[in-house]
């Protein structure tokens, strides 16, 4: 993915549940940090990816999870076939 934008952007793989959790959590704690192999976070200007092995046909969810971010609507899906 490509940040194009001003701010920090995060990518984040996940159920919609987890996604709305984690979103939640980031909202009490804006300054937490975190790395996990179904995320990146991506600095303005700048580029990051994911490597992810699906091991199923489906759709999955995928998220910027930056406080603000998810309730503005960055979300979108993967679809594995």
């Amino acid at each position: 993915m490509r940040n194009g934008g001003q701010q920090l952007h995060e990518m984040v793989l996940g159920t919609t549940a987890e996604l709305k959790e984690h979103a939640e959590l980031m909202k009490r704690f804006p300054e937490m940090e975190h790395a996990d192999a179904n995320m990146a976070h991506v600095a303005p200007g700048a580029s990051g990816d994911i490597v992810w092995q699906f091991t199923q046909a489906g759709e999955y969810q995928f998220a910027c999870l930056i406080p603000g971010h998810y309730e503005a609507g960055m979300v979108g899906k993967v679809v594995v076939r």
